[in-house]
């Protein structure tokens, strides 16, 4: 069975466990809200391009 008493080092390994769940979930949450961001960046950006004419290439003789 898990054995989680840790008698005189529970005031250091819980905090310490309590703090990287909180920075972890932190970058967790950080990398979704960019990539709705930029996913919704790139939507706009195509949405951007398809209004737009596409220049003409001018070739040289």
């Amino acid at each position: 069975m898990l054995d989680l008493d840790m008698s005189p080092y529970a005031a250091f390994v819980w905090p310490a466990w309590g703090l990287t769940v909180v920075i972890l979930g932190g970058v967790a949450a950080r990398a979704v809200l960019s990539a709705r961001r930029w996913k919704a960046e790139l939507k706009r950006l195509e949405a951007e391009a398809a209004d737009r004419p596409q220049a003409v290439a001018e070739t040289a003789p």
